[in-house]
């Protein structure tokens, strides 16, 4: 039977989905702002002024806020409460204990047979879960993207009707 010390801790998957999701919010975030050249000689007021109302009607159009942290992408990332492997295991040396008596046979490996085959379907769950996880992450971070890229042209399209060049 294996060690305690050695299983994998069901919070491991967790951990790598969150720290994708993270950095996948901070590559959004840490992308340039474009560089917007008054064309027209617009004053740096005026310039201003026009960032803040494209800002604004680009943030109504896309549904994305650049200004706004991305709160929502680690908590997309937490997988199902852990479930507690005891319950299952117990469940299983029942079980395989039971199946060894009515088949006039030593019960105690029937019960570890139990054990062994909980403990699979319990990583097998776990596996299952990580792996949601991780596609609602990876969904939700392109879901993202697509706003930004969204945002962007609908702020660029703002400041050059405007009278600006955006790169």
């Amino acid at each position: 039977m294996e060690s305690l010390l050695s299983r994998k801790s069901p919070f491991t998957g967790f951990a790598l989905v969150s720290g994708m999701a993270c950095l996948a919010a901070a590559a959004i975030a840490a992308e340039p702002s474009p560089v917007v050249y008054p064309a027209r000689g617009q004053s740096s007021q005026q310039l201003d002024k026009d960032r803040y109302e494209c800002h604004d009607w680009s943030r109504s159009q896309s549904g994305f806020d650049p200004t706004q942290a991305s709160a929502a992408a680690p908590a997309a990332a937490q997988p199902a409460s852990p479930a507690n492997p005891t319950g299952g295991m117990v469940r299983g040396a029942l079980a395989g204990a039971s199946v060894a008596e009515l088949a006039d046979r030593d019960a105690s490996k029937g019960a570890a047979a139990g054990v062994a085959g909980a403990a699979a379907v319990g990583r097998i769950r776990t596996a299952r879960q990580q792996q949601g996880a991780q596609q609602a992450a990876q969904q939700q971070n392109a879901s993202r993207s697509q706003q930004k890229a969204t945002y962007d042209r609908a702020f660029g399209a703002c400041m050059e009707g405007r009278g600006y060049v955006v790169r």
